[in-house]
C-alpha cells in the first residue's frame, strides 16, 4: 500500500518542480513509512511513498519497463498478478521484481488504458507513457482507494489525499458550497466533487487520460445487478425451492473462500478486525480455513460500553478458530481525537464511527501491517435494519388509518438514546414514521439524510446556499438508472455508488492509512460482487430476516449466536458527549466571534440543537458532530496561513 502524487506541467519545455513534488509525497509519509521514490524527467513528475507488501527488497517505485519509456505510481494490491504475469511472460515480457507493480507496466504495453478491466485488486495508479506523452489515472471499480486531481492553468496535478494537492500555490482553497450542502446532507462529501471547488475525485471504476492538453474521463465497468423475471399471466413468481437456495448459498460460501485466498497473499504478517458481527466472523472462519498457522484477530472496546461493547461476542469466535486473539480497551477522548480526524480526512467528514476504527487500526498496526475486513457486507447483502421498511411499510399500510395515526402520536414519545438494542429500534421506527414519502426513492433519501431541507434552511446564514441542487439528487441518479430493477436492488444500488464508497471506505482507508496498516475487504472482491448482484432480491431480505442467503451459506462454519444476533454498530457514545465532555466545548466554539462571523451556518441554531439534545428532546448527536467537525475543519484549512511550494 502506498501514496502517490504527481505533476504534468501542460508545456514541455518547462521543468517540473523537484521541491514541490518531494512536498507533495511527503505528506503522504503515513500511507508509505517503509520507501520513498521520485521519477522528475522534463516536464513529469511521479511520486511514491511505499508501505511494503509484496517483494519488499525490489518493489521500489516509480517503477519502469525495460527501455523507460513507461513509468507507473502506483497504489494499491492486484491479486491476480500472478494469473497475468504468466500470460505475459508468455509474450515476452521480462521482469526484473517480483511486484504486482511491475505487472501493470507490461499489462499497460498490452491493453493500453483497458488494462484496468483485466484487474481484480483495489488501486489508483498513474501511468506516464513517455512516447505517446500520455497520463493515464485509474481507480479501482469499487472505489477502495482514493484518487484526487486538480486541472490548473498550466498543470494536472494528482495524489491520494487533497493535503498533498494543497502544496501547490495554484490551487485554491475556494470552498465548492454544493459540496459543503451535500456534506450536511450525508455526512460526507459525494464525489466526484470535493469541498474545494477546483479539486475532483476520480470517481471509482473510472480511468482519467491526459494527452496533449485535453482531459478524457471514462466509466470501464459497472455492477450487473440482475433483472427481475417478468410476471406470467399476471402471476406471481414461484417461490424458490429448497435446493435452489442451497445450490446459492454453496456458491456464496465458495466464493467468499476465494475472496479471502486471494488477500492472504502478503510477505508480511496479516491479520483480521474482529468485532463478533457475521461478516468480521466469515472473514475470521475462512482465514483459518486458508492459513497454515493462527490467525491474528484485533478486537478493540471501550470502558463501560455497554450496548456499543461487543468484545464478548469477538471472544467467541476467537476462541472457536483458536486465533492469537488481541483485545483492546482505549478510553477515546473527545478532544484529542478531533483534530486527529480534521488531520487525516483532508475534508469534511462526520461519520464517527471513524473513532474507533482509528484507535482499532493503531493498535493492530503493532502486530501486523495487514488487516482484512468484513466492509461491504450490508451493502451487498442487504445487511441495514433501514433495509427492511419497504416491507414495514407493505404491512404498516394494511392497517386501519385511526391505528396509523396512534402510532404516529407515540413515536413523539419514543425515548431518543441509542444505548440499547431496543432504543436502536425506537430510532429507527421513530424515522420511519416520520417518513411522509410515497416512494421507496424518497423515503431511502430520507433515511440517509442527516440535516433535512428546512433544518439545513435554519442551519445556513443568510444568503447561503441559493441556486444550489437539492442534496436528494446524489441519491437519486442512481435509482434513475436503475427503474427496471425491484425496489431493493435499486436501494442497494444506490447505496453501492454513494454510501460506500463516499462513507464506509473513505474511513476505512483513511484510518488504516493513519496507521501506516493495510485493509483488504474481501467482500469487495468485484468478482464476489457480480455473483451476489445475480442474486434474486429475495434471498438478501426474506420476510424480517437480513442477509437471508449470506446467514444461510455460513450455518455450517459459524453458530447460530453470532448469525442470527441482533447487528450492532461500530460506533462511540457521542450523544453522551454532548451532554458531557463536548458540552462546555462545543458551546465555546460556537460562541466564539470567529465562528459567529464564518458567514456559512448560524451558531445560534447549532446552540439551540445542543440544548434541546441535552434536555433530551431529540436525539441531535449527528448534527452536531457534523457541524462541529466543520467549524474545526474550517480553522484547520480555511484559517491557517496555507503551506505553499513553488
Amino acid at each position: 500500500m502506498c501514496g502517490i502524487a504527481g505533476i504534468v506541467n501542460y508545456y514541455q519545455k518547462r521543468d517540473v518542480s523537484k521541491r514541490l513534488l518531494q512536498n507533495m509525497v511527503s505528506a503522504l509519509e503515513h500511507r508509505g513509512p517503509d520507501d520513498v521514490g521520485i521519477y522528475a524527467k522534463a516536464n513529469v513528475g511521479l511520486g511514491v511513498r511505499r508501505l511494503s507488501i509484496i517483494d519488499l527488497e525490489k518493489g521500489h517505485q516509480p517503477l519502469t519497463n525495460e527501455d523507460s519509456t513507461i513509468w507507473i505510481a502506483y497504489n494499491g494490491e492486484i491479486y491476480n498478478y500472478k494469473e497475468l504475469r504468466q500470460e505475459l511472460e508468455k509474450k515476452n515480457h521480462q521482469f526484473r521484481t517480483d511486484s504486482d507493480t511491475e505487472v501493470l507496466v507490461h499489462l499497460y504495453e498490452e491493453l493500453g488504458r483497458d488494462l484496468v478491466t483485466r484487474l481484480n485488486g483495489m488501486f489508483a495508479f498513474a501511468i506516464w507513457d513517455t512516447k505517446r506523452q500520455t497520463l493515464l489515472l485509474a481507480r479501482d471499480r469499487i472505489g477502495i482507494k482514493p484518487l484526487f486531481y486538480h486541472i490548473g492553468r498550466d498543470k494536472l496535478t494528482f495524489a491520494s489525499e487533497m493535503k498533498s494537492l494543497l502544496y501547490d500555490p495554484m490551487v485554491s482553497r475556494e470552498l465548492n458550497l454544493q459540496a459543503l450542502s451535500d456534506y450536511f446532507s450525508f455526512l460526507y462529501v459525494p464525489d466526484p466533487s470535493s469541498i474545494f471547488k477546483n479539486i475532483k475525485k476520480l470517481p471509482p471504476a473510472h480511468t482519467l487520460e491526459y494527452v496533449d492538453g485535453e482531459v478524457s474521463i471514462q466509466r470501464y465497468w459497472t455492477i450487473p445487478y440482475q433483472k427481475p423475471e417478468p410476471e406470467e399471466d399476471g402471476l406471481h413468481r414461484p417461490a424458490l425451492d429448497s435446493n435452489q437456495i442451497k445450490h446459492y448459498a454453496s456458491e456464496v460460501r465458495e466464493r467468499l473462500q476465494e475472496a479471502v485466498r486471494r488477500r492472504m497473499i502478503s510477505d508480511v504478517p496479516l491479520g483480521a478486525f474482529l468485532s463478533g458481527g457475521i461478516d468480521s466472523s466469515a472473514i475470521t472462519a475462512l482465514m483459518t480455513q486458508a492459513a497454515n498457522a493462527p490467525v491474528k484477530t484485533f478486537s478493540i472496546g471501550f470502558p463501560n460500553a455497554g450496548y456499543y461493547d461487543e468484545r464478548k461476542y469477538a471472544r467467541k469466535v476467537a476462541t472457536l478458530f483458536n486465533t492469537e486473539h488481541h483485545e483492546f480497551e482505549v478510553e477515546p477522548n473527545a478532544l484529542e481525537i478531533l483534530p486527529l480526524l480534521i488531520k487525516y480526512f483532508d475534508e469534511p467528514f462526520a461519520d464517527s464511527s471513524a473513532i474507533p476504527t482509528y484507535y482499532l487500526s493503531k493498535l493492530a498496526r503493532q502486530h501486523v501491517t495487514v488487516c482484512l475486513s468484513g466492509t461491504g457486507g450490508d451493502e451487498i447483502f442487504a445487511g441495514y435494519r433501514r433495509y427492511l421498511i419497504e416491507n414495514l411499510f407493505e404491512h404498516y399500510h394494511k392497517y386501519p388509518k385511526f391505528l396509523q395515526s396512534l402510532a404516529m402520536t407515540l413515536s413523539k414519545v419514543l425515548p431518543v438514546s441509542r444505548t440499547s438494542a431496543v432504543k436502536e429500534y425506537f430510532l429507527l421506527l421513530k424515522r420511519f414514521l416520520d417518513c411522509p414519502e410515497t416512494s421507496p426513492m424518497l423515503r431511502h433519501i430520507n433515511m440517509m439524510t442527516c440535516f433535512q431541507d428546512e433544518a439545513k434552511e435554519a442551519l445556513f446564514a443568510e444568503g447561503f446556499g441559493q441556486n444550489l441542487a437539492p442534496s436528494e439528487y446524489v441519491i437519486s441518479q442512481y435509482y434513475k438508472k436503475s427503474e427496471e430493477l425491484d425496489d431493493l436492488t435499486r436501494t442497494l444500488h444506490a447505496d453501492f455508488h454513494t454510501y460506500l464508497p463516499g462513507d464506509l471506505l473513505v474511513k476505512e482507508d483513511r484510518m488504516t492509512m493513519a496507521a501506516s496498516l493495510e485493509g483488504r475487504v474481501p467482500f469487495l472482491d468485484y468478482e464476489f460482487v457480480e455473483y451476489i448482484a445475480s442474486i434474486p432480491a429475495e434471498l438478501k431480505i426474506r420476510k424480517l430476516t437480513t442477509k437471508y442467503i449470506l446467514k444461510e451459506a455460513l450455518r455450517s462454519l459459524l453458530p447460530s449466536g453470532i448469525i442470527d444476533r441482533r447487528k450492532h454498530g461500530f460506533a462511540v457514545p457521542i450523544g453522551e458527549w454532548f451532554k458531557k465532555d463536548l458540552k462546555t466545548y462545543t458551546t465555546d466554539v460556537f460562541q466564539d466571534q470567529t465562528t459567529m462571523q464564518r458567514g456559512y451556518i448560524k451558531s445560534e441554531y447549532v446552540l439551540s440543537l445542543l440544548n434541546e439534545h441535552q434536555k433530551g428532546i431529540q436525539d441531535y448527536s449527528s448534527q452536531l458532530w457534523a457541524v462541529l467537525v466543520f467549524e474545526l475543519w474550517c480553522r484547520e484549512y480555511l484559517d491557517k496561513p496555507q503551506e505553499k511550494d513553488a
